[in-house]
């Protein structure tokens, strides 16, 4: 008895003296002890602060009250991602618009909360994270009370001075990120600034450097969710990027001199060069230019140019993308200069080069303009650049941008790169029985998927099939360079069921697809986060969005002896997964 005591009580002790031991790693560790102990490979600043270096043995240790601490912030970032989840949402139902104010104050607390993280303050951290609730409370509660207002249209992006000006005689004033804008509103750019001006429907429009635009119109029929939008540029140049829903069911309207364009394109760009000139491209869908009573449609790829007095030109091709000279999308450099040259394009008079911190070119942007394939670019930043390039013709008509290349400025001490074709998309979502994993990696490191050795080509590229049960299939992916640094990322693929898909619930009786008629039915349902619900019925379309768990619901109020048609597509390309046909009697 005496010895089985004593036996536990050795037990206990181990294990007591185990857990009070600190966790020693070594500096290419950080990134996975970030994201197991602090719940993201972002949150290292934490980890780091927290531990004691020592320099002799060159690793990092934890001690029991640093790693308690560290725990209780995991706790609240977790609270911290689902409020993440649901300000996404809210964004999606208008809150940008609806409530701007509210959506800056919830922005600068997340960025106040960032900037403590990056200090490695943890429990000012913990203290904004509890404060955040309820700045997504307030988005809500004014998201409800505004959605009936006199405006659509909300600065969401700004570089540099952006102004705004009340009516045709109001005075210039500054416009911050947030400011809406009514019909008659001026906006204005100077001198290597820009703007971007977001309407309800998705639809954007960037304003280039030394621009002023008239919103002339901006009216929209809540009934039917249609903006009918017109714009006026009286100097400089812009880009009309239109949503699925503003190309399908919105009119944009853009006028310029003595031309008129009506916009039905993803990617359109105009620019008055001078009083009497206007040059245009359209790089997708279709957009109608008018002048002098004239009419000609542009297709994709294609531009023209006005002229005062004169009929629009007939549609041009517009000039091909260069590409670079190099083997593959991305490029590791040491240095701060890099000379780069790409093929020339017949016809070009010169072309732009444009770096950015954005892979959509929407954050900071430096242009370069060369009259020859040749250029050297100097003081690129350490970290992930974006670079891409077009030409322009001797009518000054931009011709189509070049693929997006990514430079990485490394100081030797980085974790290698890692990126996939689809994106920093955690969760995918597909229909099929196999997945293929595309992607690029720092050429010269060993590559390891799910645990598989994967084999990499000298320029980095890699590509895997990957077999999917139902449901999620957790995907982790593990890359290591030659100077032992380890960039670990993980994914979720999920194979889409039918069965999940049409889990249905109705207020109704329901049999053999035959639906009991009554005043009001109410479906509700569990499908997939980047889905929405379309019911038609009667001649009436609804559309709903699942949610973040993939849950959705509608109420509809049907005709007896008709037809309901249900289904499911995802939201960004409107693609159909599933479809079923409903009689209500």
């Amino acid at each position: 008895m005496i010895h089985s005591l004593l036996l536990i009580f050795l037990i206990n002790f181990v294990s007591i003296t185990l857990e009070a031991d600190p966790l020693v790693f070594k500096p290419p560790e950080l990134s996975r002890i970030s994201q197991e102990l602090a719940g993201s490979e972002s949150n290292w600043p934490i980890v780091f602060h927290a531990a004691e270096y020592k320099s002799g043995e060159n690793v990092f240790s934890l001690d029991v009250e640093s790693r308690a601490a560290i725990s209780e912030f995991l706790e609240h970032w977790t609270q911290l991602e689902q409020h993440r989840s649901e300000y996404s949402r809210l964004i999606k139902k208008g809150g940008g618009v609806f409530a701007a104010y509210e959506v800056e104050r919830a922005d600068s607390a997340y960025q106040v909360f960032r900037t403590m993280v990056e200090r490695g303050y943890i429990k000012e951290s913990i203290r904004l994270i509890s404060e955040y609730k309820q700045y997504i409370d307030d988005i809500d509660l004014a998201l409800e009370n505004n959605r009936v207002v006199d405006v659509e249209a909300r600065l969401s992006e700004k570089r540099g001075t952006v102004e705004y000006r009340r009516g045709l005689i109001g005075q210039w004033l500054a416009a911050n990120v947030g400011k809406l804008f009514k019909e008659a509103d001026g906006v204005r750019t100077v001198s290597e600034s820009s703007g971007k001006v977001t309407f309800l429907d998705g639809s954007e429009v960037v304003l280039s450097k030394n621009t002023t635009a008239i919103i002339r119109s901006s009216k929209l029929d809540r009934l039917t969710n249609i903006s009918d939008v017109e714009i006026n540029i009286s100097e400089g140049g812009l880009i009309a990027r239109l949503s699925a829903d503003g190309i399908e069911r919105s009119s944009y309207q853009i006028s310029a001199g003595t031309a008129t364009m009506l916009v039905k394109s993803s990617n359109f760009w105009t620019e008055k060069t001078d009083e009497d000139r206007v040059v245009m491209a359209n790089y997708s869908g279709r957009t109608t230019v008018t002048a002098e009573n004239e009419v000609i449609n542009l297709g994709r790829n294609q531009g023209t140019v006005v002229v005062r007095g004169s009929v629009p030109v007939q549609p041009v091709d517009l000039l091909p993308p260069p590409r670079f000279q190099w083997a593959s999308a991305d490029s590791v450099i040491i240095r701060d200069r890099l000379t780069l040259q790409w093929n020339d394009i017949p016809g070009a008079r010169y072309y732009e080069l444009e770096l950015s911190d954005s892979p959509s070119f929407e954050g900071w942007v430096r242009s370069i303009s060369s009259e020859t394939s040749q250029t050297t670019l100097s003081d690129i930043p350490i970290g992930i650049s974006h670079i891409r390039i077009r030409a322009y013709d001797n009518n000054d008509l931009r011709g189509a941008n070049s693929p997006t290349y990514r430079i990485l400025r490394s100081t030797g001490m980085l974790p290698p790169y890692l990126f996939l074709v689809d994106g920093d998309r955690v969760e995918i979502f597909t229909t099929e029985t196999e997945y293929t994993l595309t992607g690029v990696v720092e050429p010269g490191s060993d590559l390891s998927i799910n645990g598989n050795v994967v084999d990499v080509t000298p320029s980095g590229d890699f590509s895997l099939t990957l077999e999917l049960s139902s449901g999620k299939n957790p995907v982790t992916l593990l890359a290591e360079n030659e100077a032992g640094n380890v960039t670990r990322q993980q994914r979720s693929i999920t194979k889409i069921s039918e069965n999940r898909l049409f889990d249905i619930t109705w207020s109704s009786l329901v049999e053999d697809d035959r639906v009991r008629h009554a005043e009001d039915i109410l479906i509700t349902g569990r499908a997939y986060p980047p889905l929405e619900v379309v019911a038609r019925t009667g001649g009436v379309e609804t559309i709903v969005p699942c949610g973040t768990n993939g849950n959705w619901a509608l109420t509809l109020h049907p005709e007896k002896n008709s037809e309901l048609i249900i289904s499911l597509r995802y939201r960004h390309n409107k693609e159909i997964i599933g479809e079923r046909t409903y009689r209500i009697e």
